[in-house]
């Protein structure tokens, strides 16, 4: 399926110059109130589902269009422009010169009611010799008179394998050509929205292959009837009948039971009326609208729709949507892109992190997502390169999507340190850095595990070490502490999940962390198991859990066992370590952490006991 690779935003809401927004997997848009952080959604929007323009679109500054472009990467989806024949957009040369299915609309705001856009797709044209809109028979004609051998046909022949269609005329003619040297060059070709050209039927290609965008806004109250839940049903529901219900036999029966009833009442009808006014009856099937799904719940007093419940309650319900699509096989995946303005409404902060995860689950599946926020606690755990920053620089709407200078977005959500703060720990000596709570959970309990054990005599609180968990080296929380770090004037150590899944891979946070000028030994370790999950006793977790029979290696994603295993409500799912570390006993611990030679904890202890000393 195509993926959303570069937006494009001239003369729109508060964009006047052109302004490109590059799309990721995961996209987190920050700024101040006001500074049009909605404006590139609201452009998808107005793009994709084909909402209705709005003469106040028309940037104030901006004479008479806005136009919107949209860059995908075709990667070779199968498309159908001509009647029985597959090809692609890469085949058909409708690609621009990077390779982008380049897909351009422009409004004219300057016109009164309606206003329609101008639609149109950049391609290769070779002028004069130009042959994507030739009919059949001036393709072979064409062929001929270049020498290149050409037959009617519009498909392969199934006999001899042999292609005669179209597609691989003009394939043939555009080898010729280019090998040829003739001129060609990219032009923007204007897309028709009806008659039967071949244009037109580009046109409907694109339309099948663009992906759904569902948007949710910041002022709209989630619910089950909400369509993006309800078109997801009825799309699975619609395919499970196409797969397993011969429809047009039903069809055939139901249409034959009905048709005598609405012939005779036909006939009445026609019996009274003009013959200039005569009617037919008519039996139409749409699957689709075959199924409602709903959610309800029962408080004691009888069912209660979701729709009747807080906002809150009904963005959880959605939220366990996202995880449910988060968890669908990769064959599974509809081609969606999701977009939501400031999800965090209506949340506690405990929640919005817990949507965080849900939402970056499901970029992980494979779909896109895009967001604004002004939640500190959702942009903390965002990856550094996932961000952009949206400010207004002399006036004028700019787009940050490469952030370095992490301040500026603390600046915009208004984070701040104050002095109260820094006065907490006036006592501390060293910090720990780790990346989120399952880690300093852990390495609080192996400190205290091992002084009760005589194995070190100072534990963390003794030495004066607090653990802080910062998250993943690339998230804007991370800098921020050190900023913090640096403000407070205290030494720190960083140890964090070395994220391998093999025992020969390089760690990528290691790698990032030397980028950033760190140096592995003096400033930080990662763990040499994948991640802190990986250091769980076998033994220790059927102890605490007896049955779940829970096995993996030093390398597997722990997390996402424990949370598809059977008991994954006794284990803690993806939170197995908060739930069960501090219940390991010290054999257990040092099952794990010990070679023999080597005790990891050991190590990391005696570097910040040098530091706090």
């Amino acid at each position: 399926m195509i993926k959303l690779k570069k937006i494009a935003i001239s003369g729109f809401k508060g964009i006047s110059g052109r302004v490109e927004i590059p799309a990721k997997d995961f996209n987190v848009i920050v700024g101040k109130n006001d500074a049009g952080k909605s404006t590139v959604l609201r452009a998808l929007d107005l793009f994709i589902n084909g909402r209705q323009y709005q003469a106040e679109y028309l940037n104030n500054t901006t004479d008479q269009f806005s136009v919107i472009e949209l860059y995908f990467s075709p990667n070779n989806t199968p498309i159908v422009i001509d009647e029985n024949t597959t090809t692609t957009f890469e085949a058909e040369g409708l690609v621009d010169s990077d390779g982008y299915l380049h897909l351009t609309k422009k409004w004219d705001g300057t016109k009164t009611g309606k206003i329609s856009p101008e639609y149109f797709v950049e391609r290769l044209s070779f002028g004069d010799l130009d042959f994507f809109s030739l009919t059949e028979a001036k393709l072979i004609k064409l062929c001929q008179d270049n020498g290149l051998e050409a037959e009617p046909g519009l498909m392969t022949n199934p006999d001899t394998g042999e292609e005669h269609n179209n597609a691989e005329k003009r394939n043939r003619l555009r080898e010729f050509f280019v090998e040829r040297g003739d001129e060609s060059s990219y032009i923007a070709e204007k897309l028709p929205t009806s008659g039967a050209s071949r244009l037109k039927k580009t046109e409907s290609a694109v339309k099948l292959c663009l992906p759904r965008f569902e948007y949710f806004l910041a002022d709209t109250p989630l619910s089950e009837s909400d369509s993006t839940i309800q078109k997801y049903f009825k799309d699975m529901a619609f395919q499970v009948i196409q797969d397993q219900v011969n429809t047009e036999e039903l069809e055939e029966t139901v249409r034959g039971h009905l048709q005598t009833v609405l012939s005779a009442i036909t006939s009445k009808i026609n019996a009274v009326v003009p013959e200039s006014e005569q009617v037919q009856a008519k039996v139409e099937f749409d699957w689709s609208k075959l199924i409602t799904t709903t959610f309800d719940s029962d408080n004691g007093n009888g069912s209660v729709p979701l729709s009747a419940r807080g906002d809150g309650f009904r963005r959880i319900t959605m939220m366990a949507y996202f995880e449910y699509l988060a968890e669908q096989k990769s064959g599974e995946i509809q081609n969606i892109i999701f977009a939501f303005e400031e999800p965090e409404t209506f949340l506690h902060p405990s929640a919005q992190e817990n949507l965080f995860e849900k939402l970056n689950d499901i970029s992980v599946a494979g779909y896109q997502v895009f967001l604004t926020t002004h939640s500190p606690v959702i942009v903390s755990k965002t990856q550094k390169s996932d961000l952009h920053r949206v400010y207004k620089e002399a006036g004028l709407y700019t787009c940050d999507s490469k952030v370095n200078d992490h301040s500026d977005i603390a600046n915009d959500l208004g984070i701040t340190i104050d002095n109260q703060f820094i006065s907490l720990f006036d006592n501390t000596k060293c910090f720990l850095l780790v990346e989120g709570i399952d880690d300093c959970v852990a390495f609080n309990h192996l400190a205290n595990t091992y002084k009760d054990n005589d194995l070190i005599e100072q534990n963390f609180v003794d030495l004066g070490v607090i653990t802080i968990p910062v998250g993943g080296c690339g998230s804007i929380k991370h800098w921020v502490t050190l900023d913090l770090l640096k403000t407070l004037n205290k030494p720190f150590f960083i140890f964090l999940d070395s994220d391998k899944t093999s025992e020969d891979e390089v760690s990528p946070n290691a790698e990032k962390l030397v980028g950033y000028g760190f140096i592995e030994g003096d400033n930080f370790m990662v763990s040499k198991k994948r991640e802190i999950e990986n250091y769980m006793s076998l033994e220790g977790i059927e102890r605490l859990v007896p049955g779940a029979n829970l096995i993996f290696t030093d390398w597997c994603d722990v997390k996402a066992l424990s949370k598809s295993n059977g008991l994954a409500g006794a284990l803690g799912g993806k939170k197995i370590a908060n739930k069960l570390f501090e219940s390991l006993t010290f054999e257990e611990l040092r099952s794990t952490f010990s070679t023999g030679e080597i005790d990891e904890f050991l190590e990391i202890h005696s570097i910040v006991s040098v530091l706090a000393d």
